[in-house]
């Protein structure tokens, strides 16, 4: 019969944890249920962002940006830098910043990379 080893160190035991990850995870629960609740009130496909994600969002170039997305569907971002007036590197970064916290997409057309709206709505977590 082969004996078992003990688990290498780097191996977290699941009964030893922080506080603080309670709180995440309590955090985690009460963003999954305000998402729940917005869907059966009407407001399907809702990213729902953390207030501190949202900081990252509420910068007046981004929100040009995301408004002028809803309405349009720009071929690649130099053609939605040069729609909106805005230099073309910033513009890259702006998106590349709204797509990691999930707000935008990219859709491969040809070489050009076209920035879409990825949620019909966003949404910040409750306050309390």
């Amino acid at each position: 019969m082969p004996e078992f080893e003990d688990p290498p160190a780097s191996v977290p035991d699941p009964n030893d944890f922080e506080s603080e990850d309670a709180d995440i995870d309590e955090r985690l629960e009460l963003r999954a249920a305000f998402s729940e609740t917005l869907t059966q009130h009407g407001f399907p496909d809702t990213l729902v962002l953390t207030r501190e994600r949202a900081e990252d969002i509420f910068h007046d170039r981004r929100i040009d940006l995301l408004d002028h997305l809803k309405d349009h569907e720009p071929d690649s971002v130099r053609a939605l830098a040069e729609e909106l007036g805005y230099d073309k590197g910033v513009v890259s970064r702006d998106l590349q910043k709204l797509a990691r916290i999930d707000v935008i997409e990219y859709v491969e057309e040809g070489r050009a990379k076209a920035p879409r709206l990825k949620h019909n709505h966003v949404a910040i977590e409750p306050v309390v």
